[in-house]
C-alpha cells in the first residue's frame, strides 16, 4: 500500500540524493537542476509542478547540490508549494522571484558560483544538458513508488472496464473519451492520452485519437493515465454482437505476442532481445511485417515511454523497471504495464473484471485480458 507521510517520502527523496551525487560525482558537477514535471515528481516522491498539462515545463526547478536542495519558483507558487505540496517539510529549501522575473540562472549561480557545473534537463542559460545521462536513474523504481504504481494500475483498470462495458453503440468517440475522464478524475488520475477507435478505425488507424464517429460494434479504448507523476498505459477490448470466432482468434494471437515479448524481458540483459522476439512473433504467427506499421512499446515511468524499444534505442534491465508494450494486428491490440522481478512480471494494469486468458511462455505465466463480447 502506497506511503504519502512525510517519513515515507524522504526516505524515498533519500535514495535518489544518492542516486544524484553518484551522476554528479561521475560527471564532475556541482549540482543537478531539475525542471520537467516528471522529474520534479520523481523527486519529491510524488509531488506535482505541473499546471500546463500539455508541455514538459513545471513551474518549479529544484536544484539539488551536496549542501542542499532548493526550489526556486516565482512568488504565484510558494503558498501552494509550501502548503499543500509540503516542499520545506521534504527538505527543500524555498527560492523565490517575481512572477514578471525571469532569475532562475542567477539564483542557481548565487548559490553553485560556476554555472558549466551544473546539469539540468531543461535549457538554464550556461548551465549543461545531461537529461540523456540523468533519465536511467529514474529507471530502478522504490518500493514506495512500486506501491502508488500499483494503486494506479489497479484504479486505472477497474475504471476503464467497468466504463467500456457500458457504453452504447451510438456514442461518438468523443462522448466516450469524455465518459472516460468523468471516471478517472476522482481517482486524481490524470487522462494523459485517450485513443478511441470504433469498428472500421479500429484497423485503420495504430493512434486513432477520438473524433465524432459514432459506435457501431467494435471499440478499442487505450489510455494513458497519470498519478502523482507516474504514467501508466492499458488498452481494452469489446465488441457488440455474438461472438466472432475469428475475431477472438486473432485476438488471442495479439496476446501471445504480448507475452512472448514480456517473456524476452531478463533483469540484467539488453531488452532489444525483446524487440527481436516481437518481431520473429509476428512472422511465426502469421502476421509478416504487420510490427512494422506501430511502435512495440519499450520501459515507462515518469513518462508515456522512457524510450521505445529499437536496435538504436535499447538497454540492459535492471530490477523494478516498468514495461509495457503493445503489440496490433488489424483491428486487435493487448496492452498492460508490468514491473520487472527476479520472479515473473509484476503487472501494473491487469485484469480485474475482464474474463481472463492465461499464457504459459518458457515457464512465464502470465495473466491477460480477453476481448469482451457483447450480445
Amino acid at each position: 500500500m502506497q506511503n504519502m507521510t512525510i517519513e515515507s517520502r524522504k526516505k524515498e527523496i533519500n535514495i535518489k540524493l544518492q542516486r544524484i551525487f553518484d551522476l554528479l560525482d561521475n560527471e564532475g558537477l556541482q549540482g543537478l537542476a531539475l525542471t520537467k514535471h516528471s522529474n520534479f515528481s520523481w523527486m519529491t516522491a510524488g509531488g506535482k509542478s505541473i499546471v500546463t498539462i500539455c508541455v514538459d515545463v513545471g513551474v518549479t526547478t529544484l536544484l539539488i547540490t551536496k549542501k542542499g536542495c532548493y526550489a526556486i519558483m516565482n512568488n504565484i507558487e510558494v503558498a501552494r508549494m509550501r502548503e499543500e505540496e509540503l516542499l520545506e517539510e521534504l527538505g527543500f529549501e524555498i527560492l523565490t522571484m517575481q512572477w514578471f522575473e525571469n532569475k532562475t540562472a542567477e539564483i542557481i549561480a548565487g548559490l553553485v558560483g560556476d554555472l558549466s557545473k551544473v546539469g539540468s534537463d531543461m535549457f538554464i542559460p550556461g548551465t549543461l544538458q545531461i537529461g540523456n545521462k540523468f533519465d536511467s536513474l529514474r529507471y530502478s523504481l522504490t518500493d514506495n513508488e512500486i506501491a502508488r504504481y500499483k494503486y494506479l494500475g489497479d484504479t486505472l483498470s477497474a475504471a476503464l472496464e467497468k466504463y467500456i462495458v457500458s457504453v452504447k453503440p451510438g456514442m461518438t468517440e468523443n462522448e466516450i473519451a469524455g465518459g472516460l475522464s468523468q471516471v478517472l478524475w476522482p481517482h486524481d488520475i490524470d487522462p494523459v492520452l485517450f485513443l478511441v477507435a470504433a469498428d472500421e478505425r479500429a484497423y485503420k488507424h495504430r493512434h486513432a485519437i477520438p473524433t465524432d464517429k459514432k459506435l457501431e460494434r467494435h471499440l478499442c479504448i487505450s489510455v494513458n493515465g497519470r498519478y502523482r507523476g507516474l504514467i501508466t498505459t492499458v488498452t481494452r477490448m469489446v465488441h457488440f454482437g455474438k461472438e466472432d470466432a475469428k475475431l477472438k482468434d486473432q485476438y488471442d494471437v495479439t496476446c501471445e505476442i504480448e507475452c512472448m515479448t514480456i517473456a524476452a524481458i531478463k533483469i540484467g540483459t539488453d531488452d532489444i532481445a525483446a524487440f527481436y522476439v516481437n518481431k520473429d512473433s509476428y512472422e511465426a504467427l502469421g502476421y509478416g511485417n504487420m510490427w512494422e506499421k506501430h511502435g512495440q512499446g519499450g520501459s515507462q515511468g515518469y513518462n508515456n515511454r522512457d524510450y521505445m524499444i529499437t536496435p538504436s534505442s535499447h538497454r540492459v534491465t535492471v530490477p523494478n523497471q516498468c514495461y509495457c508494450f503493445n503489440p496490433v494486428i488489424d483491428g486487435t491490440k493487448t496492452e498492460d504495464a508490468f514491473i520487472t522481478t527476479d520472479n515473473v512480471p509484476l503487472f501494473i494494469t491487469r485484469p480485474i473484471t475482464f474474463p481472463k486468458l492465461y499464457k504459459d511462455i518458457n515457464g512465464v505465466k502470465v495473466e491477460r485480458p480477453d476481448i469482451v463480447f457483447i450480445d
